[in-house]
């Protein structure tokens, strides 16, 4: 097998599989171990969050209300405004979940609450976060499956195959959250 058409299935790209190893890398040694001491009992809504608010975050957030939880997501680079990625929106359709009326999001949309559990994609989205977010708790929405990843790698540049993928770890993910929120997954 061509070791290019390897990388592209299992990481998405190069850089993306140096991401992941390097993340990996940080969480075997227990970098990312503060992010998994959460008190469910105190979250009270989950607030997804990625880079452009069309992919990864919204769908997580259409998982996490459709199980009944109150959810909102954003994006850290992102406009605000425009609709989730087609695919994402084909994703859900075919996953019962419904992103149509999605618009996206930016950090000046979001009005924290108490109760709100923070969940990034992404490592390097922490340190984006605005002081005011980083007196809320944080975790890493990846450290929820059950072969916990630190990277949930951002699809949007991805072939179809690669991104339903991404999207597959982003719905498991917000599925473990909500069975940690003690709610049965639809």
């Amino acid at each position: 097998m061509d070791i290019n058409l390897l990388i592209k299935e299992k990481f998405g790209s190069k850089r993306g599989m140096l991401r992941f190893f390097y993340f990996q890398f940080l969480l075997k040694i227990g970098f990312y171990r503060q992010y998994k001491k959460i008190d469910f009992a105190s979250v009270k809504r989950l607030v997804f969050i990625c880079a452009g608010n069309i992919c990864r975050s919204p769908l997580a957030e259409a998982v996490a209300r459709k199980n009944g939880i109150n959810s909102f997501s954003f994006g850290l680079d992102t406009r605000g405004g425009d609709p989730a990625d087609p695919r994402a929106i084909d994703y859900a359709i075919r996953h019962q979940l419904d992103l149509n009326s999605h618009i996206t999001h930016t950090l000046a949309d979001y009005i924290s609450e108490v109760g709100d559990l923070l969940v990034v994609m992404e490592p390097k989205h922490i340190p984006m976060l605005p002081v005011a977010c980083k007196k809320l708790p944080v975790t890493l929405a990846g450290l929820w499956l059950k072969e916990p990843v630190a990277y949930l790698h951002d699809p949007y540049n991805t072939d179809l195959k690669y991104f339903d993928r991404c999207e597959n770890m982003v719905c498991m993910a917000a599925n473990q959250l909500v069975k940690r929120l003690g709610f049965g997954v639809k």
